[in-house]
């Protein structure tokens, strides 16, 4: 060992992990930073144990440095964060350290003794109460991320990535929903293998083994101990093991430093060579959530050129790979392939702008509107979404979600008062995309203003989800459950934020926003001092008759992203009419919708429209294949008149000034 490094995440703890290792091993430098570290040394490569949420900007400073990286589990937090780390130009190894462990390598080697396999049972449990103030609990890490992820790879090593999943877990009855016992069910379609792991950290004693029936016998791993039935069940091998958790980290250790030097040309557990491993935890996690049957993504690659061609040592281009279906327009097929190309590092080619004060991606042929925008905490976001306002016949907002899933949508917009949470998680769970492929947006309702956790809770269970992409409050007015007319005694909106930004903390939100707040309301949550977290969006009725512009510019000020609802401005049919959309609509050969579309998005903000049409929804979509021009542009933002499709008079303060036209 080089030397040790406290990284500045672990504030609080950093002296007391310093002294502690000084004590143990005076002879090995530590430092309190990873730049002085680098300052001191160059390292063949660092072990990246740092918590879950850090290990993207660690490695990615390693990276700038040239140091490859073993990083701990997981093998990354989302498909966007996996995309990544398989494009950086230093090589990165997951450390699953049971591939090295002797009495796993040794039971790989004597499955072919049983035959054809027919059905695995894998177990790996114990008994320990995590702290209440322990990481575990903190960041809501349950014993299947945590423990049963290390069995899994196990699976996946031996019999490759399983069709299908089942599981299910339970948890304490906790607020914090972690998962203290699961069971998964998996299932091998090609080779018709079945399998069940179980996972627990309440069992009454540490049980860790494998069992394998094949068409010849089977094939026993009980803790240390190896056993081989023939098909009668007689016994014909026993073998023991005794091997040190040293002993396998310095082989990992070894392997790994042996791929990096050349002398090897691959690692068992190399960023790419876990991909497998990867998508089966996502499908796992997204059957937690929906407690169905759920597919396993084939792959992420989908078209990627080897990682090498491209300046990358792991493998992949980091590219959406989330099998987008075919289009009955090819030049929309284009563009979309190349709108959900993802920034692959620092020395990308592809361009970006700051927009609203946010990095937004753009496109390599609309080189003014981005199809993505990268929020100020980092969460990115499709710039087109589907809204799901007023559904007016049962399953409107499935039968709509599912063809805009289809056609190309990787954005739904719902919330807690249209009722139709239910249909949206469905449509999704049901479009076999994985589940971080989908952002999903619902709202906290003004009657559920002082119960944010329990909205957020029933709007989970409605949709069938784990977690909310994003969570907006849907209007600045907390208002009385028994009398929606009058205004929530004795509770303010900054109220409601607090408990907002709980929700982040609790792993259940990725990013929290608001919605029809003007200027004034905006300025009033930035000042509370309990209020520490910038709205990530503030969505708003944003068209040529209300294009709020002081608003929009503040926002950008404050790198506050704005979603336009109501883009479309139906109910103002004045707009439609109007002759300098009419005369951009004849000479392009776009409908109105289209150019309004356009329009907003190439004004920085994301657009939201609604439809229910399959043929409009499909033509809304291929609004990402062309672009207005800066002059007419210019001709819509100078169109005359103001009006709202909704006005702020239904509620019991009002909402909207001039000061934010």
């Amino acid at each position: 060992m080089v030397a040790l490094v406290a990284q500045d995440c672990y504030e609080a703890r950093k002296p007391a992990v310093l002294d502690g290792f000084v004590s143990r091993y005076p002879e090995t430098p530590a430092y309190s930073s990873l730049e002085r570290l680098l300052e001191h040394h160059r390292p063949d490569f660092a072990i990246v144990c740092v918590p879950n949420k850090y290990h993207v900007p660690v490695i990615k400073h390693l990276e700038a440095a040239r140091v490859p990286c073993l990083k701990e589990k997981p093998i990354a937090g989302t498909v966007e964060e996996f995309l990544l780390l398989c494009s950086l130009k230093t090589k990165i190894g997951v450390t699953f350290q049971r591939r090295w462990q002797p009495r796993y390598k040794h039971f790989s080697q004597l499955l072919a003794e049983i035959g054809r396999p027919l059905s695995v049972r894998a177990t790996i449990v114990g008994h320990y109460d995590p702290p209440k103030d322990g990481w575990r609990v903190r960041h809501n890490v349950g014993t299947f991320d945590d423990l049963g992820v290390h069995m899994l790879d196990v699976l996946v090593w031996l019999f490759g990535r399983p069709s299908s999943v089942f599981a299910h877990c339970l948890g304490d009855g906790q607020s914090s929903g972690r998962d203290r016992e699961s069971h998964i069910l998996m299932k091998w379609e090609k080779s018709e293998l079945i399998g069940h792991l179980y996972v627990s950290e309440v069992a009454l004693e540490k049980d860790e083994g494998l069992i394998v029936r094949g068409a010849l016998g089977s094939l026993h791993l009980k803790g240390e101990e190896i056993i081989l039935y023939d098909r009668g069940g007689r016994q014909t091998l026993q073998m023991s093991f005794q091997s040190s958790k040293q002993d396998v980290i310095v082989s990992m250790c070894q392997e790994f430093g042996d791929y990096i030097s050349g002398k090897e040309h691959g690692y068992s557990t190399s960023i790419s060579q876990v991909e497998s491993t990867f998508l089966t935890t996502e499908a796992i996690n997204s059957s937690f959530a929906s407690h169905a049957a759920e597919k396993v993504a084939q792959s992420l690659r989908n078209g990627h050129q080897n990682g090498h061609k491209n300046g990358s040592e792991n493998g992949i281009q980091n590219s959406y790979g989330n099998g987008y279906p075919n289009s009955a327009s090819d030049t929309l097929d284009k563009e979309r392939n190349r709108s959900n190309t993802t920034k692959s590092n620092s020395h990308s080619s592809e361009p970006h702008a700051i927009i609203n004060g946010v990095s937004a991606k753009l496109s390599p042929q609309v080189n003014t509107a981005p199809t993505v925008f990268q929020l100020n905490n980092g969460c990115e976001m499709p710039g087109l979404g589907l809204g799901t306002r007023k559904p007016k016949r049962p399953n409107e907002t499935y039968e709509a979600v599912k063809k805009a899933l289809e056609v190309g949508y990787r954005h739904i917009d719902t919330a807690f008062r249209y009722n139709n949470e239910d249909q949206v998680g469905k449509a999704v769970r049901d479009s076999g995309l994985l589940r971080q492929a989908v952002w999903v947006t619902t709202k906290v309702d003004n009657s559920w203003h002082h119960r944010v956790a329990e909205s957020v809770q029933i709007s989970l269970a409605r949709m069938g989800l784990k977690y909310i992409d994003l969570l907006l409050m849907h209007w600045p007015s907390p208002v009385d459950p028994d009398d929606t007319k009058k205004a929530l005694p004795n509770w303010d909106f900054t109220m409601t934020w607090q408990d907002m930004q709980n929700e982040v903390q609790a792993g259940r939100v990725r990013a929290i926003g608001v919605s029809n707040f003007g200027i004034r309301n905006l300025r009033k949550l930035m000042s509370h001092p309990l209020c520490t977290t910038i709205p990530a969006v503030n969505q708003l009725e944003l068209h040529p008759y209300c294009p709020s512009t002081r608003l929009v510019t503040f926002c950008r000020e404050y790198g506050i992203h704005c979603i336009a609802y109501s883009p479309l401005a139906f109910g103002l049919p004045k707009l439609h009419d109007n002759p300098v959309l009419a005369d951009i609509c004849t000479r392009t050969g776009k409908t109105v919708q289209q150019v309004l579309i356009r329009w907003g998005l190439q004004r920085g903000t994301s657009v939201i429209p609604k439809s229910v049409s399959p043929e409009r929804i499909a033509a809304n979509f291929a609004s990402l294949a062309w672009e207005l021009t800066p002059e007419d542009h210019a001709r819509i933002c100078a169109i005359q008149g103001r009006c709202r499709v909704y006005p702020d008079d239904w509620l019991p303060a009002r909402v909207f000034w001039e000061e934010d036209d």
